[in-house]
């Protein structure tokens, strides 16, 4: 039997901090050392999204670290509510309509992080990487590893105190 993904709303509530920041990106005061965030890529159609999963999924530590992981599929789906990863497919699925004409919510950078670190995950040759809650520690440590490889360490550490100050246990995330 699965675990219980307790934490999924405080991961949630977590991100939606870290993007917001994101998406002004530029200087900002963290417990008073300036940090320097870049502002995240915003994706109007499904083949740029492809294309920036594809360079992530190339990125040569990304791919040391898990070997296993391959390539992924992004695709529209239905309505606007949440997007998510199919594990079975390796495929990540991204709501496209947003409100009066704008793009959706989910079609920006830190959303399809998110969405491959599951698949990061799901893909590990280690099945206890699997075995425990979807947006557990292993998860989060991830997330804020991958998101250090591609936005850099200013970006992680600042999604790291995002899932802290929420309540969400993060592990050592650099090598």
């Amino acid at each position: 039997m699965a675990e219980r993904d307790t934490a999924r709303a405080l991961v949630y509530a977590a991100e939606n901090q870290w993007s917001a920041a994101l998406d002004r990106g530029g200087v900002i005061d963290f417990f008073g050392s300036k940090l320097t965030l870049p502002q995240q890529k915003q994706f109007e159609t499904i083949e740029d999204m492809q294309k920036y999963c594809n360079g992530v999924m190339v990125n040569e530590h990304v791919m040391s670290r898990y070997p296993s992981a391959g390539s992924v599929v992004v695709r529209a789906r239905a309505g606007q509510r949440m997007a998510h990863y199919e594990s079975a497919s390796k495929t990540i699925a991204i709501p496209l309509s947003g409100t009066a004409g704008e793009p959706s919510w989910a079609c920006r950078e830190s959303v399809l992080l998110h969405e491959l670190t599951h698949h990061l995950l799901f893909s590990s040759a280690d099945p206890a990487a699997i075995a425990i809650a979807i947006h557990g520690s292993a998860f989060t440590t991830s997330m804020c590893w991958l998101v250090c490889e591609v936005l850099g360490s200013e970006a992680a550490l600042v999604l790291q105190g995002a899932f802290q100050g929420s309540g969400v246990i993060v592990g050592a995330y650099v090598d």
